[in-house]
């Protein structure tokens, strides 16, 4: 919306317009893609967890969006293997469309070595199964000390978040400046 309208709405006394429902999101859940010769230790796949737990909490409270969940039989009968749904975004609307989402998130955590990793995410449009975006954050030391981990987890989910929520406001409103629905120092 014109950001004057609602300002000349208000002078001639004539109610606002409801603002547009938020979009429903389908967050899949993060996979780890490890690139480096050894095998992540055991304190990762908590930790990934988290930070998803981060990111789901993140675009529902400070971002505003419903989430819904995809079905996880569905989801497991649809993935092929390593990577199969973040390279096949169709099949990952097709899951999201299932649940009535407008929007699916696919992340993944690209694992280089202890102390370098990223959260990538594709995010789809889920009516016309179009990839508008592939978004980063780059998280170094999820693999160190808890204390720094669970800074990452919570500074990770936040960049994201913000990162997810400016696409998804700039495609579904192209012409308007988009706001800023979950600034990453929100709380």
């Amino acid at each position: 919306m014109n950001r004057t309208l609602p300002w000349l709405i208000a002078l001639l006394g004539l109610p606002l317009p409801p603002p547009d429902p938020p979009a429903r999101l389908a967050l899949l859940p993060i996979e780890l893609i490890n690139l480096h010769k050894t095998p992540p230790d055991s304190s990762l796949a908590p930790r990934i967890q988290a930070l998803a737990s981060a990111l789901q909490d993140r675009l529902q409270a400070a971002c505003g969006y419903q989430l819904v969940a995809v079905d996880s039989t569905a989801w497991a009968d649809a993935d092929r293997g390593v990577g199969y749904i973040y390279d096949h975004p169709d099949v990952a609307a097709g899951l999201a469309a299932a649940v009535g989402a407008d929007w699916v998130i696919i992340p993944r955590l690209n694992r280089a070595t202890a102390w370098v990793a990223d959260l990538q995410a594709h995010v789809v449009r889920v009516r016309d199964t179009a990839l508008v975006s592939n978004r980063v954050v780059e998280l170094k030391g999820l693999e160190l000390g808890p204390e720094l981990a669970a800074r990452l987890e919570d500074r990770g989910a936040a960049w994201m978040a913000d990162q997810l929520s400016q696409v998804i406001e700039l495609a579904e409103h192209p012409n308007a400046t988009p706001a800023r629905r979950c600034p990453p120092n929100a709380p």
